[in-house]
Formats: structure tokens, sequence, C-alpha cells
């Protein structure tokens, strides 16, 4: 987890999802260094890490149903289950501050699970998006559409 431009990414050859990909792992990385400070600049760069992944998440999310991506519910839950770890780690740090565990967690257990989505739940999107393109705004429009609903 050393570059914060996010070239440790894994590219899966999708232009969206590998910028999102990166913009994710550069935010890793400052979130990484923030927790070498203060228990304010652990909490504000956790802030910015987690709008990003809630950002890319729903933005795969509506990928998916807008391409009617057949592995669709398992992806989600995936999503789901590290939703649930990221808010542990943030109850985490506002008990207990910025703690060299706190760290090795963001450092190690985040950066391995992301990799690991990418690679295994993210290609299979990315392959699926391949033959099953979406129209330029379709999952935008998938998106506004759920939220209507």
């Amino acid at each position: 987890m050393s570059d914060p431009t996010g070239k440790d990414a894994p590219a899966l050859g999708h232009p969206e999802l590998d910028r999102q990909h990166r913009d994710l792992f550069g935010r890793l990385v400052e979130a990484g260094r923030a927790l070498e400070g203060t228990r304010a600049d652990a909490a504000e760069a956790l802030e910015r890490l987690s709008d990003v992944i809630i950002e890319h998440l729903a933005a795969e999310e509506a990928l998916m149903d807008a391409s009617t991506f057949p592995e669709r519910a398992r992806h989600k839950a995936a999503h789901e289950l590290f939703h649930a770890d990221f808010r542990a780690l943030r109850a985490e740090l506002a008990e207990k501050g910025p703690t060299p565990e706190l760290s090795a967690w963001l450092r190690v257990r985040v950066a391995e699970w992301l990799r690991f989505h990418i690679l295994v739940n993210d290609a299979r999107l990315a392959d699926h998006l391949v033959r099953h393109p979406v129209a330029k705004g379709g999952a935008a429009r998938a998106t506004a559409a759920d939220r209507r609903s």
C-alpha cells in the first residue's frame, strides 16, 4: 500500500472501474498515513475513504442492475459484508483513536479485501460488461430509478 496514486490497484481493462479502483487505493494510502497522526486527521481521512467506497460500490451496483449481471446478488452481498467491516473499523477509531492495530487493519485487511474483490468479483463484472455494455448514462438512469422506487 505504498502508492498514493492508486497504481497498485489491479487493472481490469474497464476504464471507469479501473479509474475508480485507482482512486480507492489512493484514498486508502492517504487514510493509512493519516492514522499516523491525530484522531481528527484519521477520522477525516476515513470519512473521505468511506465516501469514495460508497460512491464506487453504488456505481458498481448500478452497472450490475443496468446490465442485468447474473451474479449481482452475490456481488452485492460481498459489498454489504465489506460495509459492515469498514463501519467496525470506523467505530474502533472513534473509540480508541489511531492505534497500530487499526493501522494494520486498514493497511492489510482492507487493502487485501479490495484486491481480492477486484480480482474475483469485479473481474467477472468487467467481463460481463464487455459482453453486455451499458449505454452511456444507463447506470446513472438505473440508480435514479432505484431511488424513486
